[in-house]
């Protein structure tokens, strides 16, 4: 009798068991799981290996100019990233680089919004204007800047000329011009990301706010600051930490037009990377510099995550 009990009570937990791994499959997270998978043994081969391996070289000795070292495992190459000024003044530079193409992007994407969000005539046209430096590669962007930068026949020598306060100048070979030529090409091809948010987002405020303002008198200024701005300050946060992400991992337009030059004055995360591995053949600490520049970029991600978790919490309350 006592066994029959037993029988009894282990298939009724077999059934109870059953039906909980039936619903986590069907209505649970496990059905999505399943249609993810694919997709995350993907993305676990084409990035989680190349990271594992970057790790596990990072602690490893690999420099061809010393291959006697080779073998050598242990922390030394994070040692030497500590103390190594090159490093930290090329994430400073990575720093003013990033800061200048936010601010000029935000600068530049929300003036063109505001000029097209009234046009009725050729609408699409200018709008698509707007939206042509996204589409062209970076490296013909480089390259464009680059023959416009010419300290000889660059068209922008061209334009300076009639200015009298202004001498020719090559703005990529000079320490304190090259840094800013290299932010100016860069917004050029990174507003339009910023350009398609502020423009939707213009779209999404109630035009029943201007009108109340226009039966207040307000001036067109007093609206944008009162109405504009603070409508946009959720979106404005999101296309912030989008372009520090997009400027921070930057890098054909600055190693196409200086490589880091001159004399080290353009050198970022980045470049440095390239040229520690590439250059001077430097592949363990190369791969310390890169998780270093991982580590960077998952703070800003976590930001980025952050801010749309707030922003969602904002448009939630607002409904």
């Amino acid at each position: 009798m006592q066994i029959s009990n037993n029988n009894k009570r282990e298939g009724g937990q077999r059934a109870v068991n059953g039906s909980r791994v039936t619903t986590f499959l069907t209505e649970g997270g496990g059905f999505l799981l399943i249609m993810l998978l694919p997709a995350l043994l993907v993305l676990g081969f084409v990035i989680g290996l190349p990271m594992l391996k970057a790790l596990i070289l990072s602690f490893d000795t690999i420099n061809f100019r010393r291959p006697a070292a080779a073998g050598t495992f242990g922390l030394h190459n994070y040692e030497k990233l500590i103390f190594d000024a090159q490093v930290w003044h090329a994430v400073w530079r990575s720093a003013l680089y990033m800061a200048g193409t936010v601010a000029g992007s935000i600068v530049l994407a929300l003036s063109a919004a505001l000029l097209t969000r009234r046009i009725v005539h050729f609408r699409a046209l200018a709008r698509l204007a707007f939206l042509i430096p996204w589409t062209v590669p970076a490296v013909v962007t480089a390259l464009v800047w680059g023959v416009m930068y010419e300290g000889n026949f660059g068209v922008i020598n061209r334009l300076l000329d009639p200015l009298p306060f202004l001498d020719r100048t090559d703005w990529l070979i000079d320490r304190d011009t090259a840094l800013p030529a290299l932010i100016l090409a860069q917004v050029w091809n990174e507003f339009p990301v910023a350009y398609i948010f502020f423009l939707a987002g213009l779209h999404s405020i109630p035009e029943e706010l201007y009108e109340a303002a226009r039966i207040d008198r307000a001036s067109a200024f007093n609206q944008f600051r009162y109405i504009t701005l603070p409508q946009l300050s959720s979106i404005t946060a999101v296309i912030v930490i989008l372009l520090m992400i997009m400027g921070f991992k930057s890098f054909p337009i600055i190693f196409i037009l200086t490589g880091g030059g001159p004399a080290g004055a353009t050198e970022t995360m980045t470049v440095l990377t390239y040229n520690t591995a590439f250059r001077k053949l430097d592949f363990s600490y190369a791969a310390t510099l890169g998780i270093l520049a991982v580590f960077i970029s998952l703070a800003m991600v976590l930001v980025y995550l952050r801010v749309m978790k707030r922003a969602e919490r904002g448009v939630d309350g607002a409904v």
